[in-house]
């Protein structure tokens, strides 16, 4: 297999597909009727639900690999989870939009930009990696495009607040999993590695801004209010949209 390569040929060309794709979707979901919308809304939100929850075993038991780093708790998993739950939803909470908005966009967003891989397609981690990414990503932007959901100035301290409390239970669930060894069938010996559910205990293993930050565990010191910066600047469109329609 190929290694993967940040932001060769087959990266670059899979991020532009998915963004086309995306920008198809929200497009033509504006030229059908409401009953339309609701039924590919929920389209989306199976598929999610549906791929977040056999994501893990096929990992597991399909491709050998170790399940202390492939359980869903990744925030990626959460954003799947919410967005999935909230676009098959006849009452719409608006948490469970508002959650993966922050952590979808800004988190999806970064994923698909620097991919913690290993190898390039044909790797079947390839294909789920950025399936996975850019349906979380298309069903944001499907609530907001087509469901005309949005989200709003009083709840985006309450996004940062629930996010940042989040980190303790994560943080106890990483130490209570720890470090582990097993078998790696690429290198053919076995590897150590430990739990890392929100790179809590370290970076990720490809590029990324976190490269610029101390070293584990420190890095949170970096992380948490580049976190709140993201989330503020996913929110600036619609804070610029809001005072525009003021003037």
């Amino acid at each position: 297999m190929e290694p993967f390569i940040l932001f060769g040929d087959q990266h670059v060309s899979t991020m532009i597909w998915t963004g086309i794709i995306i920008v198809l979707f929200c497009i033509l979901g504006n030229f059908i009727n409401t009953k339309s919308q609701d039924l590919v809304a929920k389209l989306i939100g199976l598929s999610l639900i549906i791929f977040e929850i056999t994501k893990p075993f096929i990992y597991i038991y399909g491709f050998d690999k170790p399940w202390q780093t492939y359980l869903p708790l990744h925030m990626c998993n959460f954003s799947a989870v919410l967005i999935g739950i909230f676009l098959l939803s006849k009452e719409k909470n608006q948490l469970f939009f508002e959650l993966p908005f922050y952590w979808g966009i800004g988190g999806a967003t970064m994923a698909i930009i620097t991919p913690d891989l290993d190898f390039a397609w044909p790797d079947i981690e390839y294909f789920m990696f950025f399936y996975g990414h850019g349906q979380i990503i298309l069903g944001i932007f499907f609530a907001l495009a087509v469901l005309k959901y949005r989200p709003y100035l009083q709840n985006f301290w309450k996004m940062a607040v629930i996010s940042i409390l989040l980190l303790l239970p994560i943080y106890l669930i990483n130490v209570a999993i720890g470090d582990f060894t097993f078998f790696d069938p690429v290198v053919g010996e076995n590897v150590n590695d430990l739990a890392n559910y929100w790179y809590l205990m370290d970076t990720p293993g490809g590029a990324s801004l976190m490269d610029f930050m101390p070293s584990p565990p420190y890095h949170m010191l970096g992380v948490i209010p580049l976190a709140v910066v993201v989330f503020f600047i996913t929110y600036l469109p619609f804070m610029f949209w809001d005072k525009f329609k003021k003037a």
